[in-house]
């Protein structure tokens, strides 16, 4: 079977105050994130190493899902978090305690979260915007002697800058960390005020049950506020992300049934 790992790190955790109480209160919100989303997770979300935690998904298409809902618990405690997954099987029996465990969606994942803290873009060839602190890593699958392009379809780039076609095998994985990327560059820009709409929207998904919990607002400002925050875009990325991980999982075990 395929499963996803999310290793999660706090930036700038060192230069916390007050760690130790933090961590405890981190610890209370994660306790609660782990009986919320019991069906969504192999394991619980443990504390590892230092500061680093680890969460196994039995259904990985969640994935993005997941890390957005821990995006906002963390930030409760006012910390951003980086969070590198990796997609794939598990090669040690199934325990409660993510530390017992290993194999490639492991291995994948502390791959995937040295990529992410790697600062300088610049240097990185997988991170274009710093503002993007998440990413997925995992092995591109064959299909016909091709890569993962979209049931046999070669996907090309050309090169605008000579007259040479630079023909590069575009994968899931390519597709779906753009689409994460550009949503964690959206995501970066909502304002305190747009992602309470936001809340309440997700919420109630309607705009007159907006209105009847706060009086003060009209069906025109919660428009322009999502509108603003772009959240109908991400959302809809949001649910393209999730289909390609159903994608690459469906053909993974295709190829794993040949």
């Amino acid at each position: 079977m395929i499963y996803s790992v999310i290793n999660i790190d706090m930036v700038n955790s060192r230069k916390l105050s007050q760690r130790l109480t933090i961590q405890d209160e981190l610890l209370e919100m994660v306790d609660d994130f782990n009986k919320e989303y019991t069906s969504l997770l192999l394991s619980p979300m443990t504390l590892t190493l230092g500061d680093e935690w680890q969460a196994v998904l039995k259904k990985p298409e969640k994935t993005y899902f997941i890390i957005d809902q821990l995006q906002q618990v963390f930030k409760k405690a006012h910390i951003n978090i980086y969070a590198g997954v990796g997609i794939g099987e598990i090669s040690t029996a199934i325990y409660s305690d993510t530390r017992k465990m290993d194999g490639e969606c492991f291995i994948l994942a502390r791959e995937a979260i040295k990529i992410v803290k790697n600062k300088n873009v610049f240097y990185n060839d997988y991170i274009h915007s710093k503002k993007n602190r998440v990413f997925f890593n995992a092995k591109p699958v064959m299909v016909n002697n091709r890569y993962d392009t979209f049931s046999e379809i070669a996907a090309t780039r050309i090169d605008e800058t000579t007259s040479i076609d630079d023909t590069t095998p575009i994968t899931l994985m390519n597709i779906i960390n753009n689409l994460v990327e550009n949503n964690e560059v959206l995501k970066s820009k909502i304002t305190a005020k747009q992602q309470d709409i936001i809340t309440l929207y997700k919420q109630h998904n309607s705009y007159n049950k907006i209105m009847k919990f706060n009086k003060n607002t009209s069906k025109a400002s919660i428009s322009q506020k999502l509108n603003d925050a772009h959240y109908f875009v991400i959302k809809n990325n949001d649910d393209m992300i999730e289909s390609m991980i159903g994608l690459y999982i469906r053909l993974r075990e295709e190829i794993c049934n040949e």
